[in-house]
């Protein structure tokens, strides 16, 4: 009896454990993805940056704008990477369809 009422214990216990690592997880992916979002749309922003300056002969803030365009893509492989480590398949098009889906909703007001 006493074996039973420990292991019904160590059960529960261990149940619960579980459940409040999955809930973090999510957390974590959801922070991840959102992260990931932010830093496609820079990436996105500071590329046409680039090549306005580059097209007006703005050549060095051309070079600067190219620069934080390759902190974001850095900083975008890191994000791809923790989500593929989470599960999360082909996490940059996923992204990149979210960002759209997004901007649809916004133009359209839905």
């Amino acid at each position: 009896m006493k074996k039973i009422s420990i292991l019904l214990i160590c059960l529960t216990v261990t149940a619960g454990a579980f459940a409040q690592t999955a809930e973090k997880k999510e957390l974590i992916k959801k922070e991840e993805s959102k992260d990931l979002r932010h830093d496609i749309r820079s990436k996105r922003a500071n590329n046409h940056e680039e090549v306005k300056d580059a097209s007006h002969l703005r050549l060095k803030e051309a070079s600067t704008d190219h620069k934080y365009a390759v902190e974001h893509k850095k900083a975008q492989k890191v994000h791809a990477k923790r989500l593929q480590h989470h599960g999360v398949k082909h996490p940059v098009a996923r992204a990149k369809h979210q960002i759209h889906a997004q901007d649809e909703a916004k133009k359209y007001g839905n």
